[in-house]
């Protein structure tokens, strides 16, 4: 940048049609003209000064990898990178009722095989002096992880290591450039400031399934989330409105669930041993609540997770009964009718592409519309994607970045779906840390909507973070 300023003091001549070769590298700017660099003037150099600084630069000269712990007490990773006095740090977070087409979270030889691994993977970046412009330039970083881990599901470094390396480095980034994650995502996709929306947070007040301390597991409800999704034109109202359904939940819960002595899921939501109608009849006291105190309409909706619950037939346990596939079918479409739900994810087991096109077809013809939504089926993979676009087995998918490992397929998947105009629902794990990294994708790359709990530090992380780059925006309007 010297060699620049020392240019831009040059006006001799005027040359618009100098033909001039510009390059740039993070450490340095350089000019080649057939010509003196004299015949150079102002305007000209404001056009390459303007130009330079449309390329944002980064070099790592750190790249640190530790254990801590996630929301459940159980290890995981974090990354810090820094570059020039900037930093960027991520973590990643882990899930409990994982799909088998998930990225294996660790490496297949333990964590701390993960996390000595990235810390030699972070001294070559830095050595190597891979520079990193523009979020496609994590490609520089695959190329070289897909070198050393050749399983197709990082078995040898780990999806959350991965992640949680590239979350860093692109935090590390924006940050070298005076911006927050959400600025330079949505930047670099060529979205207005007054276009960008927050996305709507999808919220868990009661939970069951796998997802429930071990003292429950034999009086639990069968399914995994009880959702609200509230409809209001700003974010900070969305939450408030979360929150107060929550509370609300929570007084219901302790008139009419005796047995229930203040448990809570690995989510923070409220363990119930209520039946699976009970709490649906419960949820819909709560929406009736919201709309006759705040006149806010609070959608409700459930996460299944009904891979859990299938072996051959569909196996529930409060109250106990057995369904086929097609009885699975009719009882969701039932659900859907008498509780008016707006929302259901994985409903039915992880493999079946036909069975969620037909529950799709079928809740078409409901009335208002119904998001049927992937999660173990796509399980953020694009090649899955496309088979549910083929099948039209899905109009929504959840988006779970360590689901995959790569940020970069992470996007493509998510550039998919919004193709096809299926909604995009970035969500967080029941293992979270206090790393807010998918508050800022979430904007950034503009979901429609947010999954990430409604009570505890790390949820707060994100929902804080939301709430936060709300009033930034507003601000600069």
């Amino acid at each position: 940048m010297r060699i620049l300023k020392r240019l831009l003091r040059i006006s001799s001549f005027d040359s618009e049609k100098v033909p001039l070769f510009v390059s740039f590298s993070c450490s340095s700017f350089s000019i080649i003209s057939p010509l003196n660099l004299a015949y150079l003037n102002q305007n000209i150099l404001k056009k390459v000064f303007i130009l330079a600084k449309f390329y944002p630069c980064m070099i790592p000269d750190e790249i640190v990898a530790r254990k801590i712990l996630d929301s459940r007490g159980k290890p995981t990773i974090s990354v810090t990178v820094k570059s020039e006095g900037k930093k960027g740090e991520a973590s990643a977070p882990s899930g409990k009722s994982r799909g088998k087409y998930e990225a294996e979270p660790f490496s297949s030889k333990g964590i701390e095989f993960s996390i000595t691994f990235l810390n030699a993977f972070g001294k070559k970046i830095v050595a190597d002096k891979i520079e990193l412009k523009k979020f496609s330039d994590l490609e520089k970083i695959e190329e070289i992880a897909e070198k050393l881990d050749k399983t197709k599901n990082w078995s040898l470094i780990g999806g959350n290591a991965l992640y949680a390396l590239e979350a860093a480095l692109l935090k590390c980034l924006a940050a070298a450039n005076d911006k927050g994650l959400w600025q330079f995502l949505s930047e670099e996709d060529n979205i207005p400031l007054e276009k960008i929306k927050i996305p709507r947070p999808l919220g868990n007040c009661i939970g069951g399934g796998m997802h429930v301390p071990a003292s429950l597991q034999e009086k639990k409800t069968d399914y995994q989330e009880f959702l609200v999704l509230p409809k209001t034109e700003h974010f900070f109202d969305s939450y408030f409105i979360n929150l107060q359904a929550y509370k609300k939940a929570k007084n219901l819960l302790v008139e009419k669930d005796k047995a229930w002595r203040g448990t809570l899921t690995d989510e923070n939501a409220l363990a119930s041993t209520l039946g699976n109608e009970q709490v649906l009849d419960l949820m819909s006291e709560v929406a009736n609540e919201i709309k006759r105190q705040f006149g806010i309409t609070l959608g409700l909706g459930i996460d299944m997770a009904a891979s859990s619950l299938c072996q051959v037939d569909y196996i529930y346990k409060n109250p106990r009964k057995k369904l086929t596939k097609e009885q699975q079918i009719n009882y969701i479409v039932e659900l859907i009718k008498k509780y008016n739900l707006v929302y259901i994810e994985d409903p039915l087991k992880e493999e079946d592409f036909s069975g969620f096109s037909r529950l799709l077809k079928e809740v078409q013809g409901i009335g208002s519309k119904v998001l049927i939504c992937g999660d173990d089926l796509t399980a953020t993979h694009p090649e899955r994607l496309e088979k549910a676009i083929k099948e039209k087995s899905v109009n929504a998918v959840i988006v779970k970045p360590n689901q995959n490992g790569s940020l970069l397929k992470t996007k493509e998947f998510l550039d998919l779906a919004k193709k096809h105009d299926i909604v995009t629902i970035i969500s967080h794990r029941s293992g979270e840390t206090s790393d807010n990294t998918i508050a800022h994708l979430a904007v950034g790359w503009q979901a429609q909507i947010i999954k990430t709990g409604i009570l505890g530090k790390e949820r707060f992380a994100k929902l804080h973070e939301l709430m936060r780059i709300e009033r930034e925006i507003a601000k600069q309007h």
